[in-house]
């Protein structure tokens, strides 16, 4: 198996994937392991599908750069979803009743976690928009999120629209100036926001298409809980809106997408006026986000499709409503 390193270097160092897996069935009772596939989507941990005697399960293996604190909070999180109804796969525990297994072979460390494997592709792969009645399935799921009770330690991400000024403070010096006369006013505009106003839930807050995924019924999941937080509840629709809503290089039909996926969640969760009248700048700073975070991966050498995307959808999200 040939590795893609810019994967591989997020975890500690072992010579065949196969073996890891290997372990891992044992841990989890899996069965005899056939083969696994490496997942090349994301910036952060390292996932993989183990196709085994029993059948084919996702591999979380946890990046160094979490702690095991961080990790256990991380598929928590996930772990109570799944237990609220929340419509995500199931986490599995393994022989001791565990979410998260360690396992050390060699020199070696890794942080494990087994959840169910989902047979569809995720609204990336699909290379389509959401239908209607997909996109009001997802913002159903956002309600459904809101109403657990559930308020995790805070989380930081990068990617999330309260990093956004902390962000871009540091990468800045990353952006053509094209992009810097366009982020600056977002930027200057959420430091002046008063944030704390905003009612809070609990917040998947990565809704975006590599995180939602269609099976073979037709039914929509929600994965990757390793951002989510207990935050602003605007945040989750806002981000629905400026990605699984958008038909691109259409403002007129995505504006109206928009519209009516939120409008259907101001009446689910009976939105007060001030989450009304901040969603168009929250918009616009996830917008900034994806255009900030794509430059500086851009300027790492990372020029994946995934990182492309993100540059080219967030210039159109602050396209609209102009």
């Amino acid at each position: 198996m040939e590795k893609n390193m810019r994967y591989y270097e997020r975890i500690d160092d072992i010579e065949d994937i196969n073996i890891l897996s290997d372990l891992v069935c044992k841990e989890y009772n899996l069965g005899n392991i056939k083969d696994t596939s490496v997942i090349e989507i994301g910036y952060e941990d390292f996932n993989a599908i183990i196709n085994t005697s029993t059948g084919k399960y996702l591999m979380k293996v946890f990046c160094n750069s979490r702690s095991d604190e961080e990790v256990l909070e991380c598929i928590e999180r996930a772990y109570i979803s799944y237990k609220n109804n929340v419509n995500t796969p199931k986490v599995f525990e393994n022989n001791n009743g565990e979410i998260v297994t360690i396992i050390n072979y060699m020199n070696s460390r890794f942080r494990v976690s087994v959840i169910e494997f989902i047979d569809g592709s995720n609204f990336l792969d699909l290379g389509r928009p959401a239908t209607m009645e997909e996109l009001m399935k997802i913002v159903d799921i956002g309600y459904n999120l809101s109403k657990v009770d559930y308020k995790p330690n805070f989380i930081y991400d990068s990617w999330a629209i309260t990093s956004f000024c902390n962000e871009f403070d540091k990468k800045r010096k990353y952006l053509d100036d094209k992009y810097l006369s366009i982020l600056e006013p977002v930027y200057n505009k959420l430091k002046a926001f008063d944030y704390d106003k905003l009612p809070k839930a609990f917040v998947h807050g990565d809704m975006f298409s590599t995180n939602l995924m269609l099976d073979k019924n037709n039914n929509i999941w929600v994965i990757d809980f390793s951002v989510s937080n207990y935050t602003a509840r605007l945040n989750e629709i806002v981000v629905v809106c400026a990605e699984v809503a958008l038909i691109p290089n259409n403002k007129e039909e995505s504006e109206k997408r928009i519209k009516y996926a939120f409008d259907e969640w101001c009446k689910k969760v009976n939105a007060t006026d001030y989450e009304k009248e901040s969603f168009k700048l929250l918009l616009d700073v996830v917008g900034a986000i994806k255009v900030m975070n794509a430059s500086y991966e851009l300027a790492m050498g990372n020029d994946s499709d995934e990182t492309k995307m993100h540059l080219n959808v967030g210039m159109f999200v602050l396209s609209l409503f102009r």
